[in-house]
This record gives C-alpha cells, sequence and structure tokens, in this order.
C-alpha cells in the first residue's frame, strides 16, 4: 500500500532485516516526530501543501506503538552510538539496550570506530527485525553545532538510506534539535532544502545548478 501518494501534510498533536529493491521517495511515508511545539510548529509552516509528510507533536514511544505501518526510525545519533540521551533514550527506552550495541559493532568495523557527522546506514531493530534503525549523527559528541548545513547532509543521507533500504514509513527527528541548539526555522528549512534535492534531483550536474544549491551563503 502506498502511504504516501495520497496524503497531504498533515499535524496531529498527540497526548502523551533490509530490502534490497530500491524505492522512489514520492513513495516513501515521512512522519516529522517531536514533543516540542515550536518545531512542530516550523515543520508545519515549512512542508505545509507537501504529500507523504506528517507532523506530529508528541511522545516518541507512544506514537510508534501505535502505527503498526512503520518500518524505519531514524536516529540524530552522535559518531559512537551511544545512544543514552534525548532522542536516542526514548528509542533505547522503547527498543532496548540491544538495538545501541548493534549500531556500534557497525560503527567499529565498518568506520573504524566513529561514523562521520552526516552520514547514515541502516540496522534491523532487534525483536523487530523487519524495521530498520536509520542512523544518523548529527554531531560528533552532544554539543551545540557551529555548521547548520550538517542539518541539510543529515537529512539528505537519511532520504537516500530509506530508499536504498526500500522503507515506506519512516520517523523522522528534528536533526540539531535538543543539545545542537539550532532555531526550529532553520532546521525545518534544511530538512525540506534536502527533501527537495532529492525529490527533484537535476537532470545534469553543471556549475550553474552548483551554484542555484548555495546553502551556504543562505543558511549560515
Amino acid at each position: 500500500m502506498n502511504l504516501a501518494a495520497n496524503i497531504l501534510l498533515e499535524t496531529h498533536w498527540c497526548m502523551g532485516g533490509a530490502r534490497t529493491e530500491r524505492i522512489a521517495m514520492e513513495n516513501i511515508m515521512l512522519d516529522l516526530v517531536t514533543n516540542s511545539t515550536g518545531m512542530a510548529e516550523a515543520w508545519e509552516d515549512t512542508f505545509r501543501g507537501y504529500r507523504g509528510i506528517a507532523v506530529h507533536c508528541c511522545d516518541f514511544k507512544a506514537f510508534v506503538e501505535q502505527q503498526p505501518e512503520i518500518d524505519a526510525v531514524v536516529s540524530p545519533a552522535n559518531s559512537y552510538g551511544l545512544m543514552d540521551g534525548n532522542y536516542d533514550l526514548a528509542i533505547t527506552d522503547k527498543y532496548g539496550p540491544e538495538l545501541a550495541e548493534r549500531v556500534r559493532t557497525v560503527i567499529m568495523e565498518r568506520f573504524y570506530g566513529e561514523q562521520p557527522v552526516g552520514t547514515s546506514f541502516s540496522v534491523p531493530i532487534p525483536g523487530h527485525e523487519d524495521i530498520l534503525l536509520i542512523h544518523t549523527p548529527t554531531m560528533r559528541v552532544p554539543t551545540p553545532i557551529v555548521d547548520p548545513l550538517v542539518v541539510y547532509q543529515c537529512m539528505r543521507t537519511t532520504l537516500m538510506e530509506a530508499m536504498r533500504t526500500s522503507r515506506q514509513r519512516i520517523v523522522v527527528p528534528a536533526f540539531g534539535g535538543a543539545c545542537g541548539f539550532l532555531p526550529f526555522k532553520k532546521i525545518a528549512m534544511l530538512m525540506w532544502e534536502a527533501y527537495l534535492q532529492i525529490v527533484e534531483p537535476p537532470a545534469e550536474i553543471t556549475w550553474e545548478y552548483a551554484w542555484s544549491r548555495n546553502l551556504e551563503e543562505w543558511y549560515r
């Protein structure tokens, strides 16, 4: 079932392994989840009118327990897979500590013990093997983000990993929120820029196209 095709932006205020055939971005449903009213409002303003995107202002665990169609959850992460704070802690509380152990095993084996900021990989969630965790560090260690374009790279690589692993409905956090201390509107805009680049890639790569994407000037 294509969940994204006929869904315009919706906002919900709540109380409260991998496949190999690549899927197109237009067939992926994005659930943007935060417990911050300000972040939810920024997402809503930025993504209004886009199909396949829903904003949810609610508790992470309560949300995923009510949505059996979810097949990927995104961790905003640090470079070491230490999932014991903020949004990562909510993921660990829901799925258990073995998940973080799986993440750290990949980081040790593939990245020599430190995953580069803005990259993404996925692992099956223990006990929920049909659901993937997409691990996307927004920072090496929990510190305020100096370069906001990290948010753009994180969203972009997350979406590419979701397509590569044929996910259909993914839970996405606010990259750079919490201890990243970036403004809500800037987070929303940079996530939107990444989304647009994926759904509207260039027909060819030219300097004209490259300079038209001068995010360094617009967002720093």
